[in-house]
């Protein structure tokens, strides 16, 4: 109330000292903020259960040093398959390409023997013998020759004179080597050959002589001259390449490629082909190479023709029909599967003038060099 004086606090509010009945608020237990003696009993083995938790959350070192063991063991596993797979995908790729090459040995290996042996076909086996023109037989190929020789010895013998000519011996001797004379050839000096033609008693065999060395050589596959009757686009091809008897180290290859491509050759020109016969002049096309030839022994021989018209005319005609005559046993001897060798001197050591040339096979049939050349006809010298 108003009126009523202050009241004053009671002793358990001051200073008043505990008895011992009356607990302190400190020592209160029902205050939260005061630690028991079982509070403070209990903290050390707090701690001690807060330690013992925490050891049973990590791994001793055992378990760590088995973990550690275990990836390194995993690794290694690991790095080994991923090893071998590399080495797997490297050693398929070496097998592909072993395959590869060796398919591409094998058929390389396989064209070779088809081009040594025939030409494979998918249904029957082709062989280029059985294609190529047929070869004149050697009986053959003699008797034309010996029948040029006829026809040359009746030419000289019957369209020449034998009367003293006004020339020098140095003029004749330059016409003649003008139109393919060779010493290298002959084994003779082209003065001693232009002399005997001169001379009455020795211009019958010596004009035989320069006939038959300038027409033969006009037709020699091995040493064509400028002049020559072969066929024009064969005669392109052997001067656009290197000449076979430079291919010294593999001398038989080459000369046996060398024959099947003339042989081949013919075939391609020859009108017929399926007929297989050797190859045959066409006047028409040849006629071009005999006026050349022709106009090129005027410069010789005209200083032994009469100089009637009549003797003009009959050497005129008669030597291109022997220079016709000549150009087909070329064509034959050009078709042929053998090769030849012309003997254009006297081997004797006489150093005759040859009248007629002789011939040697160089090859087979087969186009296979021969261990040593075979002598067909051996040549005719002027006695």
């Amino acid at each position: 109330m108003a009126g009523d004086p202050p009241t004053t606090p009671s002793s358990t509010q001051t200073g008043v000292p505990n008895n011992g009945n009356n607990p302190s608020p400190s020592e209160d237990p029902n205050n939260g903020n005061s630690p028991s003696s079982t509070d403070f009993a209990s903290l050390p083995s707090a701690t001690a259960t807060g330690d013992i938790n925490s050891t049973d959350k990590g791994l001793d070192g055992g378990a760590v040093a088995g973990v550690a063991v275990g990836c390194l063991i995993a690794g290694l596993i690991i790095g080994a398959i991923v090893m071998w797979l590399v080495f797997r995908a490297k050693g398929s790729r070496y097998t592909r390409r072993r395959r590869r090459s060796e398919d591409r040995g094998r058929l390389m290996h396989s064209t070779r023997d088809a081009n040594l042996v025939a030409l494979e076909s998918s249904r029957k086996p082709m062989k280029l013998e059985n294609f190529i023109l047929q070869p004149a037989p050697d009986k053959e190929i003699i008797s034309d020759l010996s029948r040029l020789d006829d026809i040359i010895r009746q030419h000289v013998e019957t369209v020449y004179h034998f009367e003293p000519v006004d020339v020098k011996v140095t003029a004749l001797a330059h016409s003649l080597t003008a139109i393919g004379y060779s010493e290298r050839l002959s084994g003779l000096q082209v003065e001693d050959v232009a002399t005997w033609c001169l001379q009455t008693e020795t211009r019958c065999g010596a004009l035989r002589h320069v006939l038959s060395h300038v027409l033969f050589s006009s037709i020699d596959w091995n040493s064509p001259g400028a002049l020559t009757l072969l066929p024009q686009p064969a005669i392109g091809f052997l001067n656009s390449i290197r000449p076979i008897g430079e291919y010294r180290n593999n001398f038989d290859v080459m000369s046996f490629a060398w024959t099947r491509w003339r042989t081949l050759s013919a075939l391609f020109l020859h009108p017929s082909p399926q007929e297989r016969t050797p190859l045959e002049v066409s006047e028409d096309d040849i006629q071009g190479q005999v006026e050349t030839l022709a106009k090129a022994l005027d410069p010789v021989l005209r200083y032994f023709v009469a100089p009637d018209e009549e003797s003009q005319h009959q050497q005129h005609d008669h030597l291109r029909v022997m220079i016709m005559e000549t150009a087909k046993l070329g064509y034959t001897l050009f078709s042929h599967t053998s090769d030849w060798k012309f003997i254009y001197r006297d081997d004797s050591g006489k150093r005759c003038p040859v009248l007629c040339i002789g011939l040697e096979k160089l090859c087979g049939s087969d186009g296979y060099r021969l261990v040593s050349p075979q002598r067909i006809v051996e040549p005719r010298v002027m006695s």
